[in-house]
């Protein structure tokens, strides 16, 4: 069954970028969410829908609904086998 991602990125943001070639890597589909135009909104929107204990960096990467962080974040609930792709 395959998971619902989404990620959040900005053109500059070299985090975003290797989220995405992470993702893309290991074959996994994502929907990307741009957030260049409304930079600011966007921070505000995603700290508050998922509750972020600070304003919200980006990447911002949603597994299946659930916010599971950045970049790092997801490489380490990666290779700690927290998250799956198949």
């Amino acid at each position: 069954m395959s998971k619902n991602i989404e990620i959040y990125t900005l053109d500059y943001c070299p985090y975003c970028q290797k989220a995405k070639f992470f993702l893309n890597e290991h074959n996994v589909k994502f929907k990307e969410i741009p957030c260049d135009d409304n930079e600011d909104e966007m921070r505000l929107k995603l700290t508050k829908e998922y509750n972020l204990s600070s304003l919200a960096t980006f990447p911002q990467i949603i597994i299946d609904g659930k916010n599971i962080g950045g970049y790092s974040d997801l490489v380490e609930k990666y290779n700690t086998k927290q998250i799956t792709f198949d």
